[in-house]
């Protein structure tokens, strides 16, 4: 038996505060999806012009001392990150700065010069990754 998955539907991201984290994510370009706004569920889908979608659980207990998936010494499964294709690093990085958006770590080429990489957290330190392939 074979089933064949055909892309990928949204990113859950666990926060603290939905306002605070629907501020953020909407600096990128999400905006929220009204179908996708379950308070029941503490949920709250976004939807960015490209066709992304994330999902915000707003169910978060506030972090003592970073995020615990990449922070903490010992590590534990789970989902570590977001990535994110952009046209231009440069551009990125101009954008960040303008938006006073830390950058957390790079950019950097990686894979043989294949993708420039940049890294930033949101509120809640949850990292978000953005790359620019360079080479196919």
């Amino acid at each position: 038996m074979r089933f064949d998955t055909l892309c990928l539907d949204h990113i859950g991201i666990r926060v603290t505060d939905l306002t605070i984290a629907e501020a953020f994510y909407a600096k990128l370009g999400f905006t929220r999806d009204p179908e996708e706004f379950v308070p029941e569920a503490r949920a709250c889908g976004l939807v960015h012009p490209a066709g992304l979608r994330i999902h915000l659980i707003y169910n978060g207990q506030p972090a003592r001392e970073g995020n615990v998936l990449l922070d903490a010494p010992i590590k534990w499964p789970g989902y570590t990150h977001a990535a994110f294709i952009v046209d231009s690093m440069d551009e990125l990085v101009a954008w960040l700065a303008h938006e006073n958006i830390t950058i957390s770590e790079g950019p950097v080429t990686m894979g043989h010069g294949r993708r420039n990489v940049c890294f930033i957290r949101d509120p809640d330190l949850n990292v978000v990754e953005f790359n620019e392939i360079l080479i196919s």
